[in-house]
């Protein structure tokens, strides 16, 4: 596996693991109030913004060899 395709993967399972932390601090957790709130939303703009991020780390790297 090369270093392209460890990135690819490295950045799916944290996008996978911002929205999994985003749906436990929304859902039944530990968490009460403006901090579960915060985190919650927070996490699921992680989760976005790495979306963008590999959208445009793909992009990119297609056109370089």
């Amino acid at each position: 596996m090369g270093l392209k395709n460890f990135h690819l993967v490295f950045i799916a399972c944290a996008i996978a693991l911002s929205f999994l932390v985003g749906a436990w601090a929304l859902g039944p957790s530990g968490l009460s109030g403006t901090p579960r709130l915060l985190g919650g939303i927070g996490a699921f703009a992680v989760g976005l913004g790495l979306i963008a991020y590999e959208t445009w780390f793909l992009r990119y790297s297609r056109r370089r060899p």
